[in-house]
């Protein structure tokens, strides 16, 4: 069985190294998995989903924003 011309020019133009189709994979695995996560709970996919962003953004330790404030007026020449 032949494959359709567009698979195959779906497979010549994809290049294993590229970030963003990595990228792309990993964002696939990761709702596949949340979708499973939902599934198994019997709770909406939405909220499954949200709380996930929560509990991601809150392992992050961003930076203060008025600490970078104060060190950029500290190196701004008078």
């Amino acid at each position: 069985m032949r494959a359709a011309k567009g698979t195959r020019m779906k497979n010549a133009l994809l290049d294993p190294n590229d970030p963003r189709d990595a990228s792309l994979r990993v964002s696939k695995h990761v709702r596949d998995s949340l979708k499973a996560a939902a599934a198994v709970m019997g709770r909406p996919l939405y909220d499954v989903t949200n709380e996930a962003i929560e509990r991601y953004l809150g392992t992050l330790r961003l930076p203060s924003v008025s600490a970078g404030l104060r060190r950029a007026r500290i190196r701004k020449p008078k």
